[in-house]
């Protein structure tokens, strides 16, 4: 998030992993930092601390351990984020931007709250694709606005070395922006979270929360089972009518029938797709988004085999045990079919290029080929461009905004191949 506008949801864009030099501990925080002084570390370290202790005390799975990398950069906002687990980041352009936020126009109290608030969620719910930005960034501006009213009731104002009453970044602004005529989402969010909240409770959301992470979600129809999941009630059944609307992101299905083939059946001479020059100019982690190409198919009927990536893994050495996804979409990016993948396909270290095979699947004259690797800043896939933008080229994933990528062509590429004797 944009610690200078809460209401907004930036993309978490990677090149690098973050680094830092000291250390501050508490009983549940751990802060590395530079480039900034201990006296702000360990006023961070004491906001995480305290805010994480009034999420689990209303039942939310916390981590043991909440580790946040503080870091300055020169360019840019300042800015916050969180990897879905036990880990925050905050950057900071200089040791002004710890001033009160009357003077720096920074709210780094309630962004770390709110960056508690969504560890609160997505340690519950894994599977998120489903989920607009007013569901997730409204539930985090929800409980972060209440975790701030808690961290003040246990810290006091004198926590922040430039004292000011941070109350007034907690619930009572939260109450003022639901009053406006017209609330941006987030707001708007973090109002029927409220009004969830009020119908059954915090441990109502916590088992909520905990039954949406174990539901099999359809993309073409995920309000379904996320309804289903939900508390039984008159109440909450008229709540989900208003909510889920503005909560689910539906992925449009294509009307270009899938239909697939057996290896076996493959005339064994694919042909490769590509717009790329084959040259690295960078390399892009992006979140909330996923890499994606446009191609054209040759005349007749071709059917998608193989997608190849040049990129390498980042973070754990071991690869997480959970899989991304390699879409297919149609020019409108409509879905057409997903295809799940083992992330240990990636090794860290050196990009090379990777092959992942998929069921062979028929494509139309003009599709889209796109990963999501749902990563964060420990974990997903650095995939690589060359320097020159083609136009073939956005990042999005279904079901969201689909934007141009200026930087270049992605390094992603499409084998083709006929069944025997076909067209």
């Amino acid at each position: 998030m944009r610690l200078s506008s809460f209401a907004g949801l930036g993309f978490l864009i990677l090149t690098s992993p973050v680094a830092a030099e000291s250390v501050v501990q508490r009983d549940h925080v751990v802060v590395s930092y530079e480039g900034v002084n201990e006296t702000h570390a360990a006023a961070v370290a004491k906001v995480v601390d305290s805010a994480r202790a009034a999420a689990a005390k209303l039942g939310f799975d916390m981590p043991k351990t909440i580790t946040v990398n503080v870091a300055t950069r020169l360019t840019g906002g300042a800015g916050l984020f969180n990897d879905g687990d036990r880990g925050i980041f905050l950057t900071v352009r200089s040791e002004k931007d710890f001033r009160k936020p009357a003077d720096s126009g920074v709210f780094v109290v309630y962004g770390l709250c709110h960056e508690v608030g969504h560890l609160a969620m997505y340690r519950a719910i894994r599977e998120r694709r489903w989920m607009t930005t007013a569901a997730a960034e409204g539930w985090a501006h929800y409980l972060g606005s209440r975790l701030v009213d808690a961290v003040h009731a246990a810290e006091g104002e004198a926590l922040w070395p430039d004292k000011y009453d941070y109350r007034e970044d907690g619930t009572k602004r939260l109450k003022r922006q639901r009053e406006d005529a017209r609330p941006s989402p987030t707001v708007r969010g973090a109002g029927l979270w409220a009004d969830f909240v009020e119908a059954v409770g915090d441990r109502g959301v916590v088992e909520t929360f905990a039954a949406w992470g174990k539901a099999t979600i359809d993309p073409a129809d995920p309000a379904k089972g996320l309804g289903a999941a939900l508390p039984k009630g008159e109440a909450v059944r008229k709540w989900w009518t208003t909510a889920g609307p503005v909560f689910v992101a539906k992925s449009a299905v294509s009307p270009f029938a899938m239909k697939t083939a057996k290896p076996a059946d493959l005339a064994g001479k694919p042909r490769e797709l590509a717009h790329d020059d084959g040259t690295s100019a960078g390399k892009r982690s992006i979140a909330g988004a996923g890499p994606a190409v446009a191609f054209d198919a040759p005349d007749g009927e071709w059917y998608l085999t193989t997608v190849r990536v040049f990129g390498s893994r980042y973070g754990t050495a071991e690869a997480p045990e959970e899989k991304f996804i390699v879409f297919l979409l149609d020019d409108k990016h409509r879905r057409i079919a997903e295809f799940p993948i083992a992330y240990a396909k990636f090794d860290r270290g050196a990009p090379e290029w990777v092959e992942l095979e998929i069921t062979p699947t028929l494509v139309p004259g003009k599709f889209v080929v796109g990963v999501d690797f749902q990563p964060s800043a420990r974990k997903g896939v650095f995939v690589h461009h060359d320097a020159e933008a083609g136009g073939s080229s956005t990042t999005g994933i279904p079901g969201r905004e689909f934007r141009k990528f200026a930087n270049g062509d992605w390094m992603i590429r499409a084998k083709v191949d006929r069944v025997m004797g076909g067209k």
